[in-house]
This record gives structure tokens, C-alpha cells and sequence, in this order.
């Protein structure tokens, strides 16, 4: 009796496909992403409209010492336009921005029909000559003669030295009111040369260089004694080496030996 032979060798597994995605729900995603789409556009162009959502009012907030509120929205107004989606803010803001006294404006939209202005004011801590103001930036702004506060140092120098100047007065006004001084103007001319003006009259000359070591030679020489004549002075010249030279109002000399 002959009997089968076994075949050897690897048994074939069957292989199990992978399901694949019915055609019909390919179908209903894309229909759904495309109207969800679509429906994004139609509601960004509704918002668009000058007549959704239109701009009703505008608020101002801010300190309010020199620049006039009413003013303000009068200008600001002509760009309050379209809706509260599209309207042009940085338009409005330049602006406000244009009025002198006023130094930034953040605009805020605050839902659903209302644009609100916070209102920096510019703040002058001097003087520019006769026609304009510096602000705490070492900025020069423009508003009407009428306007400026009273009592500020004046500053006065060439063109694009205010930011300088500025620092310098700052430094300047600190020392000096300790003594007692007033600075009363604070002047650059074309050479560079600095020359400070008290409230009494008195001048003190610097020069260009070495303005650091002329201040506290003058700060020695006025704690010293010159103090005591500074109502006879009318000139300090610190432009030496070693020393200074003054001129006194009455074109004599009183009886005064300081030391430098």
C-alpha cells in the first residue's frame, strides 16, 4: 500500500485587504468642508458691508490738560466710516495724532458699534525759542503760542539738538537747584558752545569741551563765596584751563578771593 506524501513548504496565509473609504462619504466630507467655505466667505463679505455693523459712536478717554476733547472727535470723525469689521483705524488714529498736543491715540473697538480713543497727552518740559515746545522725549511739537504753559526753561540751539538739549537741561536743572539757581534758559549756538542763563540774569559760559569739570569748578568756586555777590554778577566765563574769569553789573570788582 502506497501511502501520500505531505508536501512541505509555507502554508499561504490569506492576506486581508484594507477596507478602503466608500466613495459616497468622500463625497458628503467635501460637500460639507466646501459649505462650511463658502459659508465663511458669504459672512465675511455680509460683515463688510458699510451697512452691518455700522460705527455709532466714539468714546474718548485721557488726561486732558491742553488738548481739547471736542476737537478731537471733530477730526477723528470723517474716518469713523464702514464697519466695525473694516474701518480704517490707523487713518483715524494719524488723525487725532495730527492735533499738537496730542502726543499717541490707541484705538480700541469695543463691540458692537463703538470706537474707543485713549488720548496720551504730549507733556513739555521746555521751551524751543519762540515758536514751539520739547517734550519729555527731547521732542520738539507745535501748538499755538497762546497755549504754552507758563514758566518753562527755554531752550535754544541748531537744528536736531533738542533731544541733546534735553538731556543736558535735565542734568543741568538738578544740579544747580540745590544751589539755589534757577535756570531760566539754556542755550547751544552754532559753534557748540553752551552757555546757561539764571532767572536773576546771571550767564554762566561753558564752551564746547569739558563741560563736566567747568560745572563743578563753578559749583566749588559759587560754594566758596560767589554766592554771596551772585545778585553784582553778570557773567561767569568757565572757559579757561585752570580758572574763570567775571564780569561784574557795576564794572567793579568787589572785595572777593575764591578759590578754585
Amino acid at each position: 500500500m502506497v501511502k501520500a506524501r505531505r508536501s512541505r513548504g509555507a502554508t499561504r496565509k490569506p492576506v486581508r485587504k484594507q477596507r478602503q473609504s466608500i466613495a459616497w462619504q468622500k463625497g458628503v466630507r467635501n460637500m460639507l468642508v466646501l459649505s462650511l467655505l463658502m459659508g465663511a466667505i458669504a459672512a465675511g463679505m455680509w460683515l463688510q458691508q458699510e451697512d452691518t455693523l455700522p460705527i455709532l459712536h466714539v468714546s474718548v478717554d485721557g488726561a486732558f490738560e491742553h488738548a481739547n476733547k471736542s476737537e478731537l472727535v471733530k477730526v477723528v470723525t470723517p474716518y469713523v466710516t464702514g464697519s466695525f469689521i473694516n474701518v480704517d483705524v490707523a487713518k483715524l488714529r494719524d488723525a487725532g495724532e495730527a492735533l499738537p498736543w496730542v502726543k499717541l491715540i490707541q484705538v480700541k473697538r469695543s463691540w458692537p458699534d463703538t470706537m474707543h480713543l485713549v488720548v496720551e497727552e504730549q507733556k513739555a518740559v521746555a521751551q524751543w525759542s519762540d515758536y514751539a515746545l520739547v517734550n519729555t522725549d527731547g521732542e520738539l511739537f507745535f501748538p499755538a503760542k497762546k497755549s504754552f504753559p507758563k514758566g518753562l526753561v527755554k531752550l535754544a540751539g541748531p537744528k536736531d539738538t533738542s533731544g541733546v538739549m534735553t538731556q543736558q537741561y535735565a542734568a543741568i536743572v538738578k544740579r544747580f537747584n540745590v544751589l539755589g539757581l534757577r535756570v531760566h534758559k539754556l542755550e547751544m549756538d552754532k559753534r557748540r558752545s553752551w552757555i546757561i542763563q539764571f532767572d536773576d540774569g546771571m550767564k554762566l559760559m561753558l564752551g564746547r569741551a569739558d563741560n563736566e569739570q567747568r560745572l563743578d569748578r563753578f559749583v566749588n568756586i559759587y560754594k566758596a563765596g560767589l554766592q554771596h555777590y551772585q545778585e553784582q554778577i553778570k557773567t561767569v566765563d568757565m572757559r579757561y584751563t585752570n580758572g574763570l574769569s567775571v564780569v561784574w553789573k557795576s564794572g567793579i570788582q568787589p572785595d572777593f578771593n575764591g578759590t578754585v
